[in-house]
């Protein structure tokens, strides 16, 4: 077990003033600074017989810098399983003093190539630790590992337009988990509300809790899952899909360990949120209402997103149901706000239908399905054989209507959920959907030609 260091801040501290404590490291210790009963825990991680600094900024924040002279004259990775080893510790025998700040440490130590950073087996215990802590589901811890794995991800440009206006960049994405297994409507609402006007970027991955995930929906509809992920994504694009695989490698690594454990693990929820175009909008859905209020303050912990709605069908479906009541968390990233209220098919217009009219199928199927509703019908859909038997294109035509109709009014072209039905009616009418959906093809075929 390390050894601890208590450090009482002088006044100076509090009173804003930059106060430092530096520490001749002779083993694994923690610094415990406190200030004004506040208390900030930082363990050392430079190696043996380090000289090391610790210090309090006046935004109170403790981090911690390396001296480049050692006794040792030894130098030590930053992130080793050696220097995990203490943080994973405090997770375990005291949770509850565990800190954002070793959140973010312990996330940079996954985050390194080849297990380089933290073991197979350091890597399960964290993730079980911090499931059965209920740290899994802290805002501040979510959004600290979003940060920090974006960090370790394929970094893309969104082009800017002409005029060098900054696009708004829209995101509609769901945890899943919900186990309804729903036709693929959070990429088919990305399609249309981007052929009515919106810029949308859509991060998502093949699938795990359903039977057709967002990558392969669109492998079957003939887009190539962009490897590696593109640097630039020209302005001319009104839909883009990023496969989350080819986008954060360092998550993908940690995957034979993921699958490993009998458990769902910070990692399935982080997904949403790991969109290396930053979107300003997003609507985000979640399988369960617990979250609602952990994504919402997630999102705004982050400070990028500037709008989003956070919603939760009724019967725990991670996308706006169109079977009845969904509980709505609107966030106003700009003031902070967060508004909870709950919204219903019939405030779109549009009459609710049963679940099971919208359940989707192999993603071949759903691609033709997809087809047919951007087509406005002149693509034949699946024979009946291959459909759900409760399947109804009337059902999922108006699913993805209003779930079309939420990414609008968020991006503000629509001024109300009416208004984004009648505006992806529109989408699909004039074919503006359709051709959304072939620009974005064609880019990536060309792409994937110039890559052989």
């Amino acid at each position: 077990m390390p050894g601890e260091l208590d450090y009482l801040a002088p006044q100076s501290a509090a009173n804003g003033i930059e106060t430092s404590l530096q520490v001749r490291v002779a083993k694994n210790i923690n610094i415990r600074l406190t200030l004004a009963r506040k208390t900030w825990l930082a363990p050392c991680m430079f190696g043996h017989n380090t000289l090391s600094t610790f210090t309090l900024s006046p935004s109170k924040h403790l981090r911690s810098t390396t001296s480049t002279t050692t006794l040792a004259s030894m130098s030590s990775p930053q992130y080793s399983p050696a220097t995990f080893k203490p943080i994973l510790e405090h997770l375990i025998t005291n949770p509850k003093t565990f800190t954002q700040e070793e959140a973010r440490l312990s996330f940079h130590h996954l985050g390194q190539d080849d297990f380089s950073g933290a073991t197979p087996v350091q890597v399960g215990a964290f993730l079980m630790a911090l499931k059965y802590s209920n740290k899994a589901h802290s805002p501040e811890i979510i959004a600290s590992a979003a940060e920090v794995m974006r960090s370790y991800a394929a970094k893309v440009e969104v082009q800017r337009d002409e005029s060098g206006k900054e696009p708004f960049v829209m995101d509609i994405v769901g945890t899943g988990g919900d186990e309804w297994n729903t036709f693929n409507v959070s990429t088919a609402a990305a399609i249309v509300a981007a052929g009515a006007g919106a810029k949308v970027c859509k991060h998502g991955s093949s699938a795990t809790t359903s039977t057709s995930g967002s990558s392969d929906l669109l492998s079957a509809l003939g887009c190539p899952l962009l490897t590696p992920t593109p640097d630039v994504i020209p302005s001319s694009l009104p839909f883009t899909f990023l496969h989350a695989a080819a986008t954060q490698p360092s998550i993908s690594r940690l995957e034979p360990v993921r699958k490993s454990l009998p458990f769902r693990t910070i990692f399935n929820v982080l997904g949403p949120l790991l969109n290396p175009t930053n979107p300003r909008g997003m609507v985000l859905g979640v399988y369960t209402k617990e979250l609602g209020p952990v994504f919402a303050h997630a999102l705004k912990e982050s400070g990028k997103v500037e709008r989003a709605l956070i919603v939760c069908g009724q019967e725990g479906l991670d996308e706006i149901s169109i079977a009845g009541g969904t509980w709505v968390w609107e966030l106003n990233g700009l003031d902070g706000t967060v508004t909870e209220y709950t919204i219903h098919p019939v405030q779109f217009g549009i009459e609710a239908k049963p679940l099971e009219m919208v359940v989707g199928s192999t993603p071949d199927v759903n691609a033709k399905i997809l087809m047919h509703l951007l087509s406005s019908g002149k693509e034949p859909l699946p024979p009946s054989e291959e459909l759900p038997s409760l399947f109804s294109i009337d059902a999922v035509r108006d699913y993805v209507l209003i779930n079309s109709a939420a990414l609008l009014k968020v991006s503000g072209l629509a001024k109300d959920w009416e208004d984004g039905v009648r505006l992806a009616k529109e989408s699909i009418a004039s074919g503006n959907a359709l051709q959304a959906l072939t620009m974005f093809r064609k880019w990536g075929q060309d792409l994937a030609t110039k890559e052989v």
